[in-house]
C-alpha cells in the first residue's frame, strides 16, 4: 500500500513541476522555486522506493530513508512565501545561504559515511546512536524549528499590511492556503519527532513514514494546484518586513503640502472614476491613474486619512450599496446582488465590513429603511 503512495506521489511531483516550468506563463521567480522543490520532494519518494536508507538500523524521520533531503524543505518553504509575499522577481544569491544545513549535513552523510569508516563509527557506535548522529538530529530539529518560525512570521507580517494593497479579499491575497499548509507541514514534522522520540522511551516501532506518504499525496496535490493559480502579489520588500509603517513614514520624504493635495487627489478620483466600482481595485491600479508613487498613496491614506486601501475603498461601495437600496430600481433585486453591483466580490467580506461600517447587518438595515 505505501508503495502504491510513493508511485503516486513520484508522478505526481514530475508531472506538476513539468506543468508549472512548461505551462505558466510569465514564468516567475516562485514558480521556478516551487519546481525545484517539488523537483527535490521526488528524489526524498524515489529514495524511500528504491529502498537507499543511510541508517537503517536509525528510524528517525529528519534523517533516516530519503529524509536528508527534507531538511533542504523549510529553507524551499521560507523562500516561496518570501519571494511571494515580497513581490520580488530577481533571485538573490545571498539567499542560496538558507541551504547551508541540508548541503553540510548531505556531504558528511552521503559522502564520509560511505568512503570513511571511521566516520561511520561515530554515526552509531555498536548499532546504537553516535554522537554525531545526535548532532545532526539537533541541527535538523532547529533547521525546521527556526524556518518554522521566521516562515510564519512572514505570513503574520504580510497578514498586517495586505488591506493596504488590495480593496478586496479572496484566497489568492489573503494567502490563507499557504497559512494552512505552512500549519500542517510544521504540525506533522514536530509531531513526527515527539513521536519518534517516545517511540524510543517505550520502545515501540511505530514508522511515522506511515503516515508521511499518504499525508504528502495530499499536500503536494494542493500546493502544485494552489502555486500553479496564485498569481504575483503586489506587496513590496519594505512594507512586509515594517511592523510599524508610520514610523517608517518619518524617512519618506514625503511633504505634508503635498500630502494634503494628495489627498484630495484621491479622494476626487474614486468620487468622480468611482475606481471602487471594480472589484479587482487595487494600490498599483489608484497609483496608475493619479500618477501618485504607491508607497505615498499607503502613507496618505494611513497618516491623512487614518485609514488603510481597504477600508478607504469599501466606504465608498458601503455606501453606493445604502445608495441602491433607497432606489425604487433595485427593490427586488437581492442584497448579494446589490453588493456585487456596488464593487465587492464576496458575500462575506460584504457582511463583515457592512455592519463595521454601519453597525448594522445589510437585511437589518434595508428593513430600517423600508419602514421608516
Amino acid at each position: 500500500m505505501l508503495d502504491a503512495f510513493l508511485h503516486i506521489n513520484i508522478a505526481q511531483t514530475l508531472f506538476a513541476a513539468i506543468l508549472i516550468v512548461v505551462t505558466k506563463r510569465p514564468l516567475n521567480i516562485t514558480d521556478k522555486l516551487l519546481s525545484a522543490w517539488l523537483i527535490f520532494v521526488m528524489c526524498s519518494f524515489i529514495m524511500k522506493l528504491i529502498n537507499i536508507d543511510f541508517q537503517d538500523q536509525f528510524e528517525f524521520d529528519l534523517i533516516g530513508r530519503g529524509a536528508i533531503i527534507t531538511l533542504s524543505f523549510p529553507s524551499f518553504l521560507y523562500l516561496y512565501v518570501k519571494y511571494l509575499i515580497s513581490g520580488v522577481d530577481k533571485f538573490k544569491p545571498f539567499d542560496l545561504v538558507h541551504f547551508l544545513p541540508f548541503v553540510f549535513i548531505s556531504f558528511y552523510v552521503l559522502f564520509l559515511s560511505y568512503y570513511n569508516p571511521k566516520f561511520s563509527a561515530l554515526l552509531y557506535s555498536d548499532g546504537d546512536i553516535g554522537l554525531l548522529l545526535i548532532l545532526f538530529g539537533i541541527i535538523s530539529i532547529s533547521t525546521f524549528a527556526i524556518y518554522g518560525y521566521i516562515t510564519i512570521r512572514q505570513l503574520n507580517q504580510y497578514r498586517k499590511i495586505v488591506d493596504n494593497l488590495y480593496s478586496f479579499h479572496n484566497t489568492n491575497v489573503s494567502l490563507k492556503w499557504l497559512w494552512t499548509l505552512v500549519l500542517i507541514f510544521y504540525s506533522y514534522y514536530f509531531l513526527a519527532i515527539i513521536i519518534n522520540g517516545f517511540n524510543k522511551v517505550v520502545g515501540i516501532d511505530f514508522k511515522m513514514s506511515n503516515i508521511l506518504i499518504p499525508v504528502y499525496t495530499f499536500f503536494i496535490y494542493v500546493i502544485s494546484f494552489r502555486g500553479y493559480v496564485q498569481p504575483r502579489l503586489l506587496a513590496q520588500k519594505e512594507e512586509v518586513e515594517d511592523d510599524k509603517p508610520k514610523e517608517s513614514y518619518q524617512k519618506s520624504g514625503l511633504k505634508r503640502n503635498d500630502a494634503v493635495k494628495y489627498a484630495q487627489t484621491i479622494t476626487k478620483l474614486m468620487q468622480v472614476e468611482k475606481l471602487w466600482l471594480n472589484p479587482e481595485v487595487n494600490l498599483k491600479e489608484i497609483s496608475r491613474h493619479t500618477g501618485i508613487q504607491q508607497h505615498y498613496i499607503t502613507q496618505i491614506l494611513n497618516e491623512q486619512l487614518n485609514k488603510n486601501l481597504y477600508t478607504f475603498v469599501n466606504e465608498f461601495r458601503a455606501n453606493e450599496v445604502i445608495r441602491l437600496f433607497k432606489e425604487e430600481k433595485y427593490k427586488n433585486w437581492s442584497i448579494i446582488a446589490i453588493a456585487f453591483e456596488a464593487g465587492f466580490n464576496s458575500k462575506s467580506s460584504f457582511n463583515t465590513f457592512f455592519k463595521k461600517f454601519t453597525g448594522k447587518t445589510p437585511s437589518e438595515y434595508r428593513k430600517e429603511l423600508a419602514s421608516g
